[in-house]
């Protein structure tokens, strides 16, 4: 808990990386976005580790410089050439992906938003043409902007 601390401290946020395991892709999520802006921390399903890492940071940078992101919102200036969907995560989720945040905060009762990201031709996973071999790989855990 002391280098989750110390990184907020330093930087505003901490970014926690999990690894693939047989149930589950790679996952990694924000700790501190809350506490330090006010912002709901961010979560991001099934990209390589080292990506979500980036995107996360690259997120708090805009968040630190007076971006807001909100769910049920479309992005299109955190990943080049893509848009990028933000939802809200149920809580009946958080103890499967941010257990740390829960740690951190002493509780669950803190916002997080999902992003969700398209394939490289532009379909999101809510989309029929979703391709099905990847669906594992980024459950929504909140409402599609069509739900």
């Amino acid at each position: 808990m002391e280098k989750i601390k110390a990184g907020i401290e330093h930087y505003g946020w901490y970014v926690i990386q999990v690894l693939e395991d047989d149930n589950n892709p790679p996952f990694g999520y924000s700790i501190g976005l809350f506490e330090t802006f006010g912002h709901p921390e961010v979560l991001i399903v099934g990209l390589k580790l080292e990506l979500i890492h980036s995107l996360i940071n690259i997120i708090g940078e805009q968040i630190r410089n007076g971006e807001t992101f909100q769910e049920s919102h479309f992005y299109s200036d955190i990943l080049t050439n893509y848009q990028c969907y933000f939802t809200s995560v149920n809580p009946e989720s958080y103890n499967d992906y941010v257990y740390q945040a829960i740690n951190y905060y002493n509780e669950s009762n803190f916002p997080l938003l999902q992003y969700i990201y398209p394939t490289v031709k532009g379909i999101y996973p809510w989309e029929a043409e979703w391709p099905e071999e990847i669906a594992y790989l980024q459950p929504i855990l909140g409402k599609s902007p069509y739900a």
